[in-house]
């Protein structure tokens, strides 16, 4: 696997894969990674939305509840 991506971490795309990634309910390996990006994704608890909500927050737009009464928020969808 990782001589097919030719070493390279497979969401980075520049540093050394190092780490063979897998999905810790299934057990299913997921592809090549290196220790920066496996460790986020295992920060982020290989939750698809969290990893969402970082990409929004690094794009500048910021997941934020809107305040609609005195201590009363809504979330958004």
């Amino acid at each position: 696997m990782i001589s097919s991506r030719s070493g390279v971490c497979t969401i980075r795309l520049a540093a050394p894969a190092v780490h063979v990634d897998h999905c810790h309910d299934t057990g299913r390996v997921r592809g090549i990674l290196c220790f920066n990006c496996n460790s986020a994704v295992g920060t982020l608890g290989d939750d698809p939305d969290t990893l969402r909500r970082a990409i929004a927050y690094l794009e500048g737009n910021a997941w934020k509840p809107t305040l609609v009464a005195p201590g009363v928020y809504q979330l958004p969808s």
